[in-house]
Parts: structure tokens; sequence; C-alpha cells
């Protein structure tokens, strides 16, 4: 059975907005990233690298996979570039997408400093037709009101080729070190007027260069249905 074109834009729709849930650099115990969909505005020091994977399952047969790796450089600041794959299953069909990342500081968000900024940008792939599916851009904020919480805000806007739309994207988050090794990341998020969501889970880092990642709620592209997320991300 071939992919209906309505299909076909949900699916670029959901890996557009997995390309969105790229974090910046990974301290232990106080970033986002991985499957949440909220960014963060730090990035990578220059040499380091990181592989983020996650799988989401819905309560019927839809599910969502997706491996990352990434590494940051100096082009006379840092940058982070990546490469994402998703393989989806929607509706009872499989389809898989890519996306090219790119990543840089607007406002350095290093340690010790309250505030930073960040512009990142991504190019969409839907592999069943070959085409680019969409252009995202999204620039992340992030406020350290103490040592054991940050507040992360990110607006955007994605172009999507099939349809021609463009959409305005935004979303809120909170990270609280509940240990040196537990922390709580709570979001709500906005992808597009009509997609709304809300998801929270549990981020267990045992090293300073592993994360798990435990989500429950709304999926990225914000349907309805709640989902449960299970990641990983490693630092090297």
């Amino acid at each position: 059975m071939g992919l209906g074109r309505n299909w076909r834009v949900r699916a670029a729709y959901i890996a557009v907005a997995a390309a969105l849930a790229l974090s910046g650099a990974h301290r232990p115990a106080q970033a986002a990233g991985g499957a949440f969909f909220v960014d963060n505005a730090g990035v990578d020091d220059p040499g380091t690298c990181k592989v983020e994977a996650w799988a989401s399952a819905a309560r019927g047969d839809d599910r969502v996979f997706a491996v990352v790796p990434a590494c940051a450089v100096s082009l006379g600041q840092p940058v982070e570039f990546g490469v994402q794959y998703d393989r989806l299953r929607l509706d009872g069909e499989w389809a898989s997408a890519g996306a090219l990342n790119a990543k840089t500081p607007l406002v350095p968000f290093i340690d010790h400093v309250q505030f930073g900024a960040a512009v990142s940008g991504a190019v969409v792939l839907a592999f069943e037709t070959n085409e680019i599916a969409a252009y995202v851009v999204n620039v992340p904020f992030s406020f350290r009101v103490a040592e054991p919480l940050q507040l992360n805000f990110q607006v955007g806007g994605i172009w999507e080729r099939a349809t021609g739309h463009e959409h305005f994207t935004w979303g809120g988050g909170i990270e609280l070190a509940l240990t040196r090794q537990l922390t709580f990341v709570g979001e709500m998020f906005s992808l597009a007027s009509r997609h709304r969501g809300v998801q929270a889970g549990l981020r267990y880092t045992p090293h300073e260069k592993i994360d798990f990642d435990l989500i429950y709620g709304h999926n990225l592209a914000g349907d309805k249905s709640d989902w449960l997320t299970l990641g990983v991300n490693v630092r090297f």
C-alpha cells in the first residue's frame, strides 16, 4: 500500500519536531536534549561528539525510532553539526526521514553564566520521496535561576515544502536537579497553533558521559495520544 500525500506530510511533520529536539551542551544532570522537544542554549565544546537515541510508542501501533550522532567544531566559534535518522510507523504505515542540523551560540551559555541564547537550523529529508520535506529555524534561550534549576524557552519556524505552509513554534521547559544523578524535566510546546502538548520525564545520569531518559506525555508532533519514550544519550 503506497503512502498518501497527507500521510507523507504528517510523517515529515514528526521528523521536523524530532529535529527541533536536538540539544546543546550536555552537562551532568543539567541539560535537556535527546527526545525532549524544548532545546537549551548550550553548544558543545569543539572536538566533542555525542550520540542520542530514543524509541517512542503510543497505545496503538504508532512508533517513532530516532538516532542522532553529532559533533562540534570550531569555525571562529563553536558549531554543532548533527545527522538525524527517524523510522516512523503511523496509521499502520512505515516511513523514514532524516535531518541535517547545525547549531551555534548567540550568547554563550557556559558555566556560571545565568543567561544564554543560540540559533539552530535543520533540513528535513523524506526518504520515501527523496525530497526535502521542510526547513527548520529555532532560537533557544536558557536561564540558570539557581544551581539546581534551569529554565529553557524557544521560538522558531517551520516551512513545509510539501504544502508551502509556514508554522510558528514555541516551547518552555524546566530542568530541576533532584540529586546529582537524577533530574526532572517538564515542558510544554506548540508545533503550529493546532498542535500543542505537554510531557515530563526523569533523566538518570550514572556517569558524566551517559544519560538515560524516561518520558511520558504527548508525542513531539502534538498528537492527542499519549506516548512513552525511552532514551539514551552518550558523549565522548
